[in-house]
């Protein structure tokens, strides 16, 4: 809780040196974890807010040279040209191409969802969901129906801001078309002793026997990290 008092101007803005600690921290999980592709959301491309340090950019590496990062807002959005709102992205980086695309909820300011073909017949998906819990309700709706488009397999990421309970996903769950992989006693996100779900993985039924979820603690974040294994 000192942190959230005491250095509540990072809210307007952050050193870069403080950010290259993170993203030094960051890196240091993706080096132990390993994994083939990394998700990431509330990434700032170089804004006021971030003293013009592209986050992504920092991010790159041999191991990762593969990667992609784009407004969440949309390419349209009035909300991209705000001062706290313009550089806030979301992105991946993966360790080889891989085909994807940028759609858009029709509904809400965050609109961006990444959908990442991982190999034939299995679809990543990614997004933040919206803050406010009607507007949510919507995206989960139109998340579905993407799901039900989509040929073969799906894995749904993102921080899901489920913040009235796991019952809100009904919208999203509903046609039995993804199971919640997330233990729903595992809390995914703390902020002092307020401790919830809220960054979650969903995958179709037949994904669930060869799944493996992982929560990973970020010290230096209230949102963990999540870790999917897939046997194939």
């Amino acid at each position: 809780l000192h942190q959230h008092i005491g250095k509540a101007f990072r809210h307007a803005v952050q050193s870069k040196a403080m950010q290259n600690r993170v993203l030094a921290q960051f890196s240091a999980i993706l080096a132990e974890t390993d994994p083939d592709l990394c998700c990431l959301v509330e990434l700032d491309r170089g804004s006021v807010h971030s003293r013009y340090l592209n986050q992504m950019a920092a991010l790159v590496s041999p191991l990762y040279p593969v990667f992609d990062v784009a407004d969440k807002y949309g390419p349209n959005s009035p909300l991209s040209k705000l001062p706290f709102h313009s550089g806030k992205s979301n992105g991946f980086l993966a360790k080889k191409p891989l085909a994807f695309k940028h759609l858009f909820f029709n509904h809400g300011s965050k609109r961006l969802i990444y959908q990442i073909e991982l190999q034939p017949n299995l679809t990543l998906l990614f997004a933040h969901f919206s803050l406010q819990k009607t507007v949510r309700a919507e995206q989960f709706v139109e998340m579905r129906h993407l799901v039900e488009r989509t040929t073969g397999e799906v894995i749904v990421f993102g921080d899901f801001n489920t913040l009235h309970g796991l019952h809100e996903l009904g919208p999203i769950l509903a046609g039995n078309r993804l199971n919640l992989l997330n233990a729903p006693d595992v809390p995914t996100f703390r902020f002092h002793r307020w401790q919830t779900i809220l960054d979650l993985c969903l995958t179709s039924p037949s994904l669930v026997p060869s799944c493996h979820l992982k929560v990973i603690d970020q010290p230096f974040s209230d949102h963990d990290a999540l870790l999917l294994e897939i046997d194939v």
